[in-house]
């Protein structure tokens, strides 16, 4: 099943069961679907868009989120925090798992001595990542270990 059909599917078992928390993170994520398929001036059936197209959205809408969540968080504000980390948690079950810490310093290390890169070739090794890892490297985490090993 497609991720924009499991988004789809979940608004409406959300909707016949009476969920509220999940049926509003569904149908934000629903809409932003829709928007994407506007701006990108696209036929507007949500069900035909890719896996690739619906992860890139999600990883957008969870950035939101998280920084929303550390905002909630400085305000003190609980129920906002709640309702913060239920959305992320939701949002984060669209992603692929991610690579651990030492398998991605693995493959940037063997990428950077396999190349004799040096600092100045930062793109370069984030481009080869995004080629070929990106959806199963955290970037985020890539570009910190890159930085790391050439404090070293």
């Amino acid at each position: 099943m497609s991720l924009a059909k499991k988004i789809s599917d979940d608004v409406k078992s959300a909707l016949k069961g009476g969920d509220k928390k999940k049926l509003s993170i569904a149908r934000y994520v629903y809409s932003e679907l829709k928007n994407f398929l506007i701006k990108e001036n696209l036929e507007r059936d949500v069900l035909k868009l890719s896996d690739e197209n619906v992860i890139k959205i999600v990883k957008t809408q969870l950035k939101q989120k998280k920084e929303s969540l550390d905002f909630a968080i400085k305000a003190r504000d609980q129920g906002r925090v709640e309702d913060l980390e239920f959305d992320i948690e939701y949002l984060n079950d669209f992603l692929p798992s991610m690579m651990d810490e030492k398998s991605t310093i693995d493959i940037i290390s063997q990428h950077i001595n396999e190349n004799n890169l040096r600092n100045k070739d930062f793109g370069k090794i984030m481009s080869f990542l995004k080629q070929n890892y990106n959806n199963k490297i955290d970037m985020n985490l890539a570009s910190r270990v890159i930085k790391n090993i050439f404090k070293e």
